[in-house]
This record gives structure tokens, C-alpha cells and sequence, in this order.
């Protein structure tokens, strides 16, 4: 009876022990050799970043191990993701994960994330807010810019404007819209600013004519046009043709040259902005580092801002792992090294990166840019280009 009672007791010890087992997995798949990273996206989506990774390895690794890559693809579907997710925590067992350019999928396997508190995981670009919070969760890392941030910023820039008082948004009325839409409101009630008209303008519609007449009516001083690249092309086309005169501010799905090819007359794009995630133009010497990086490593893709989706996520990654040293790399360890990660400059993105245990969003700051005599340029505040 004495053995069972003794036995039983160990048992109760051994159960209330988890910090041990949670130690033994934390340093999973961080070998003496090697270091893997499950990757997570739609096909072509994580490319900037293996760019990066590649590139160190071709350099030697990090502390003399190689970074291993293990994709998979969740072609922007939430369940796809949930699945990959769990395939690369449990059956692959990477040391940290780095995913999701589509919100769906990053919301979707955030209750997964919260139920693997030591797996690192590193958001590839997806944009939603509530990615990230509440709560905040120590081992999620939300390097690039959430929709709360651009919203805020959108309007900033738009009161930036000498004069500017009258504020009119255009927007879709999905999901994708809300984190912007919503952000730039309650930024705007804090400025004591209430807009003068809200209107809604469905993707997939082919006319504009009753939003822009609206918007006419109301006489905004500053429009901000939520909307999709070919929706905020048809709204631009016929702001012009209607003879509204406001400067427009698009979210940073909306490439400017993009918007300049479809609408092809220069003047329709006066005054036209758009939210722009990068430090610099991506021809500048700034970036040619990464873009030549890209080009060696996907010289079929194209180049473009989107192109450099991911790269400041695998930058900040690389950061980390280098800071830890050679010994003792740990999962428990890296989350704690990235949420000591402040005032960082990747050298990609518009702004640098500061996280914190209270803070899973390391970028606060976007530029944006607009097409000045030609030729695109770079703005931090309305009539101050950047040289």
C-alpha cells in the first residue's frame, strides 16, 4: 500500500510539472545543424521571404545552422490553413511558423496559435487587426501593417492637408474594409472631425456615378477611397469626368502605377494618393538589395510592392535568431528576444518595428505616394514629398 501511495504522489508531482515538458518542447526541430521554418500562404505568396532565407543560407546560415524550409499551400482558405498549421506544429514540428498574406487565413488559426503558447509564429502579411489583438498572445509577432494602422494613418495624412476639415469616405462594405474603414473613423472623432459622407461602393461594380455625385454634394476637402484597385480606378475615372475636385487617398492594395495604366490620362490622377508600405521606391538603391535578391531567387516573378510582401517578417525572423547566439536557442527564448525587438529597421518597410509583451504590432507608421509630374513619389505628410 506504502509503493501504491508513493507511486500515486509521483504521479501528482510529475502533473504538476508542465514547465519541464513545455521546456523539452521548446526547443524543437533547433538542432546543432539547423533550424526549420514552416512557411504558410498561397503559392506564390511567401516568395520574398524564402528569398530572404535562401540568401542566408547561401551566406553561411545563422550561428552555423541552415534554415530549412517547409511549405505548404493554404491558397487563401481559412480550413486549408487551420490544416497546415497543424500539420507543420505537430507532424513536422518546425521550430517557429511564418504565414498567412490572406486575413481568413491568419484569423482562423489564431485559437491554434493561443493553444501552442511556445510556437513562435510570425505573420507573412495579412492585414486584419484582430490578428493580432485582443488579447495580445506572446508568441504571436505581427510584423507588417495591420489595416488599424493604415486606417489611423489614412487619416492623419488626410488632416495633414492645410485647411482640410471636410472628410468624405468611399468604401466596400465587407470585411476586408472594416479594419480600415473603422480605424479612420474613430481616428478622425479623435481629431473631433465626424465625416461629412459615408457611402458604399460594392466591389465588382462597374460605375461610380451615384457615389461621386454624392460626394459632390457633400464637398469634402479629403475623400478616403476604401476600395479595391479596379473599384478605386473607376471611382478616380470618374471623379475626373464629374469634375469633383478632392484629393483622394487609397488604402495600400491600390498600386499607383497600377491606377495610372487603367486610367492612362495623367490629370485624372491629380491629387490621388495611396497608403504604401515600403521605405523607399522599389527601383531605389534603398531596396536594390532585396531586389536583387528576389530577382536571384524567383527570377520568373514579377516585381512589384506586393513582391516584397513578407520580406521584412523573414528580416526581423533572421534578426532573432542571430541575437540568440549559438546555444540554448529556444522557442521560449526567441518569443522573448522578438518582444524585445524595438526600434528596428528591416531596411523594407515604411517604418520600424517596436514590439513588446503588451504589443504584437511592430509597425505604427506607413507612408504614402502619389504621381508628381510623371514620375511616383514618396509623402510622410500632404505637400511634403520626400527626396
Amino acid at each position: 500500500m506504502q509503493t501504491i501511495a508513493i507511486f500515486a504522489m509521483t504521479l501528482v508531482v510529475l502533473a504538476n510539472l508542465p514547465i519541464a515538458v513545455a521546456r523539452a518542447d521548446e526547443t524543437t526541430d533547433a538542432t546543432d545543424k539547423s533550424i526549420e521554418i514552416g512557411m504558410f500562404g498561397p503559392i506564390t505568396g511567401p516568395l520574398s521571404a524564402v528569398a530572404v532565407y535562401k540568401d542566408i543560407n547561401d551566406c553561411g546560415g545563422i550561428n552555423g545552422r541552415q534554415l530549412e524550409l517547409v511549405i505548404e499551400d493554404d491558397g487563401c482558405d481559412a480550413n486549408k490553413g487551420v490544416a497546415a498549421a497543424k500539420k507543420l506544429i505537430s507532424q513536422d514540428k518546425v521550430f517557429l511558423l511564418h504565414g498567412a498574406s490572406c486575413s481568413a487565413v491568419a484569423l482562423a488559426i489564431r485559437p491554434e496559435i493561443k493553444k501552442q503558447p511556445f510556437v513562435p509564429y510570425v505573420v507573412l502579411s495579412a492585414a486584419h487587426p484582430s490578428i493580432s489583438s485582443p488579447p495580445v498572445l506572446a508568441n504571436l509577432h505581427h510584423p507588417t501593417p495591420t489595416a488599424k494602422i493604415m486606417g489611423e494613418r489614412m487619416a492623419d495624412f488626410a488632416l495633414s492637408e492645410p485647411g482640410a476639415k471636410r472628410v468624405g469616405i468611399v468604401r466596400q462594405s465587407d470585411e476586408w474594409v472594416a479594419g480600415y474603414g473603422d480605424a479612420a473613423i474613430a481616428r478622425l472623432k479623435e481629431k473631433g472631425i465626424e465625416p461629412v459622407k459615408v457611402v458604399t461602393f460594392e466591389r465588382g461594380g462597374t460605375e461610380a456615378t451615384q457615389q461621386v455625385l454624392a460626394m459632390r454634394e457633400a464637398k469634402p476637402d479629403v475623400v478616403l477611397a476604401i476600395l479595391d484597385p479596379a473599384e478605386f480606378a473607376i471611382y478616380i475615372r470618374e471623379v475626373y469626368k464629374y469634375g469633383v475636385k478632392t484629393t483622394a487617398l487609397g488604402a495600400d492594395v491600390v498600386s499607383i502605377d497600377g491606377v495610372d495604366k487603367k486610367i492612362s490620362i495623367p490629370a485624372e490622377i491629380h491629387d490621388v494618393y495611396a497608403a504604401y508600405r515600403l521605405s523607399a521606391m522599389i527601383t531605389s538603391l534603398c531596396l536594390s538589395r532585396y531586389a536583387k535578391t528576389f530577382k536571384k531567387y524567383c527570377p520568373s516573378e514579377s516585381q512589384d510592392t506586393l513582391a516584397f510582401d513578407g520580406t521584412s517578417g523573414a528580416v526581423a525572423i533572421v534578426e532573432v535568431l542571430k541575437r540568440l547566439g549559438a546555444k540554448n536557442v529556444s522557442r521560449q527564448r526567441f518569443n522573448a528576444q522578438m518582444n524585445q525587438l524595438t526600434n528596428f529597421d528591416t531596411g523594407v518597410q515604411s517604418g520600424r518595428l517596436s514590439f513588446s509583451k503588451d504589443n504584437n504590432v511592430g509597425l505604427k507608421d506607413m507612408k504614402l505616394i502619389a504621381i508628381v509630374n510623371n514620375k511616383p513619389m514618396l509623402f510622410s505628410k500632404y505637400g511634403e514629398a520626400e527626396k
